[in-house]
């Protein structure tokens, strides 16, 4: 085989578009066999999660054990933590105002009837969705939280460099353990998209094509108009950070979850020059608090229920959605499904919209899931790059 063609193959981007491909026909020629393949990108997603949790432990524990100093660290924090919710709230705004302007609810429910024959399709949290499913989830957090705790005692240390310097290798070595396992991806691609279509069909994901194609919408004009204007004034563009994570991207459309690839974009940013304590802590962070994509999504998708059921609130009802959604955006962290979970929390606390308006969005969830996780990805992924450069911590490569 020539060398081009050779290279071609062992892309692994290519080599994920080829599996979604395959996946889409197996699922739709051959559902039976397609059904029985979800293994694979369940336990893929499993592991990968899994091997996530020690990096971003790690990534912020010796990046704030060796930061100059905890004014540093504070004002990066508050710096992160202000971006990160001036950025959800606009994405949440933004989701309900574009969707009351493009109407993606104006369709014919007596064509989606059908879905509630699916009751076996919504995920199991949802028959009971509410605070007591929602919170339990956030293992991110808790991650988070512990790393924070025990890289301010190292801190302290008067022999943290010997103690950094061996955390580190360790990081490392896991992630070389993931860039080996991450060979697999085409895989989990192909089961998870076979069974998305054996199980749904075409048929029940089609009569909803309209959200879909309106939250991809959505997500490409945040991504070019707001976070491409931010990095724009830290003189970064916006096409340049689309192709240094472009892998990462296509990873997540394949296996709908952005957490899997924290620490692949973790290692991207280190060698495209962001200091390693900021984007350990930073980017980690936007996995509890800057999830981008899921706030457009919720917005997008309680207007939709709004106005498939004809729904007349006023502004001070509107005004109590946003401070919903941004209450249960934060902390859906990134794990696929995490964002209907908490799109299901604010329904139930909002008596105005029927809940049973969910089954219709859970036949195209999985399509929603990736144009949310991939903008959660590249949302992070921006943060980083402007809290780095607004903290002289990015060296230019």
């Amino acid at each position: 085989m020539p060398d081009r063609l050779r290279k071609i193959f062992s892309n692994l981007a290519f080599q994920v578009l080829i599996a979604l491909t395959a996946g889409i026909a197996v699922g739709y020629f051959y559902p039976a066999f397609a059904i029985k393949q979800r293994f694979i990108g369940t336990y893929f997603i499993s592991v990968t999660e899994w091997l996530a949790a020690p990096v971003i432990f790690l990534s912020i524990t010796t990046g704030i054990a060796g930061i100059a100093s905890l004014k540093k660290l504070g004002r990066i924090a508050l710096k992160s933590v202000i971006l990160f919710e001036v950025m959800t709230t606009v994405a949440i705004v933004f989701g309900l105002v574009m969707a009351a302007l493009l109407k993606p609810g104006t369709i014919n429910k007596g064509n989606l009837q059908e879905l509630f024959k699916t009751q076996e399709h919504l995920p199991e949290h949802t028959a009971t969705a509410g605070w007591q499913n929602y919170l339990p989830a956030q293992n991110v957090l808790w991650v988070l939280i512990s790393a924070m705790v025990i890289g301010l005692l190292l801190h302290f240390l008067p022999q943290k460099t010997k103690y950094i310097f061996k955390l580190e290798k360790i990081r490392d070595f896991i992630f070389k353990i993931i860039t080996l396992f991450f060979s697999l991806t085409p895989l989990a691609v192909f089961s998870g998209m076979a069974y998305t279509i054996s199980n749904f069909g075409l048929h029940s994901i089609l009569p909803m094509s309209k959200l879909v194609a309106v939250m991809y919408l959505l997500v490409i004009i945040f991504v070019f108009a707001f976070i491409g204007l931010l990095l724009r004034y830290y003189k970064f563009s916006i096409w340049q950070l689309l192709v240094l994570i472009k892998e990462e991207i296509l990873i997540v459309f394949g296996t709908s979850s952005s957490r899997t690839v924290i620490p692949l974009v973790i290692a991207r940013l280190e060698n495209y020059g962001c200091s390693k304590p900021v984007t350990g802590f930073v980017l980690s962070m936007g996995y509890s608090f800057n999830l981008i994509g899921t706030s457009i999504y919720l917005g997008l998708c309680t207007m939709f229920l709004i106005q498939l059921y004809h729904i007349e609130l006023d502004i001070y009802a509107y005004f109590k959605i946003i401070l919903i959604l941004m209450l249960v955006s934060k902390g859906a962290s990134g794990v696929p499904g995490a964002g209907f979970i908490a799109l299901s929390s604010a329904i139930y606390i909002l008596p105005e919209i029927p809940s049973e308006g969910l089954l219709f969005i859970v036949a195209v969830e999985r399509f929603l899931n990736e144009a949310r996780s991939i903008t959660n990805t590249i949302g992070n992924a921006a943060c980083t790059l402007v809290i780095a450069k607004s903290e002289h911590e990015f060296t230019e490569k």
